[in-house]
């Protein structure tokens, strides 16, 4: 989504030495007695061009984008001063926020300012708020990135789906290189423990949860050679065959899956 290269990029020294998470415990400090300028404006630098070009995806047009887009950074700040707002995971947040507020849009006159397609599916039958959901393929995944610490969602986010290098979300969190490294590499397996973890808590069938160990295993391995009882079960299984294929995305395109899995729509 973001070039690292551009001039916001996290990558590049900005104004402050302070974290995302030191910016939300400020906002979240906050009276109203003054401007909060520093945290605001630190937080608008660093994750504007993201959310925009994101929302330019929902919407029809650089305009509205705007408008989405500071309605997205209002609702969060809002939150932090409600101390429920993000800490150190700001972009996915920030992301999923414009996503929700372009559903909201689509209940209302707003919708006209939606994108072509969103508002062809609605003239199909198709409840644009369904469209703009994560694929039923994906929830797994949508689901236990969710159970990540903040530090370890923003790891994650940044290093996989916006493929940007180390140094960009250690600067956001406050880590040396080499230290975020070694959390990432904590938070990828911390997900695909929580991907497991989903995947008992919702099985239809207590078949699938015998089968748990081996699609560990199986999948682990890159899922070259699967079992022929887990290929038959799988076969049949369509809760199963969705396990199987967002934990084969770790050892192939994580950062697309994961996209897919918590921005749903474009």
């Amino acid at each position: 989504m973001k070039d690292p290269g551009t001039p916001n990029s996290p990558t590049s020294p900005g104004p402050f030495g302070t974290t995302d998470e030191q910016l939300s415990a400020e906002l979240r400090k906050w009276t109203g007695t003054s401007p909060a300028l520093l945290p605001v404006g630190e937080l608008l630098d660093r994750h504007w061009e993201a959310a925009f070009t994101y929302a330019r995806l929902c919407v029809d047009g650089p305009h509205p984008a705007g408008m989405l887009t500071t309605a997205a950074f209002t609702r969060l700040f809002g939150e932090s001063l409600r101390q429920s707002g993000p800490t150190a995971a700001w972009r996915p947040q920030l992301l999923v926020t414009v996503r929700r507020i372009a559903a909201e849009w689509s209940t209302d006159h707003r919708q006209e300012m939606l994108h072509p397609e969103l508002r062809a599916a609605g003239a199909d039958g198709d409840r644009i708020s369904a469209r703009l959901l994560p694929p039923g393929d994906r929830r797994l995944l949508s689901r236990a990135f969710q159970q990540l610490p903040q530090t370890g969602r923003a790891l994650v986010w940044h290093a996989e789906v916006e493929a940007e290098p180390p140094a960009a979300p250690a600067r956001l969190l406050g880590l040396d290189e080499e230290d975020a490294r070694v959390e990432l590499g904590r938070a990828r397996e911390r997900l695909r423990e929580e991907c497991l973890q989903v995947h008992r808590e919702v099985a239809p069938r207590q078949e699938c949860l015998l089968y748990l160990r081996l699609l560990d295993v199986t999948y682990r391995r890159g899922g070259v050679h699967v079992d022929p009882d887990l290929r038959t079960h799988l076969a049949g299984c369509t809760h199963c065959r969705h396990t199987a294929d967002q934990l084969a995305q770790f050892n192939a395109d994580l950062g697309g899956a994961l996209a897919e899995g918590v921005l749903g729509w474009g």
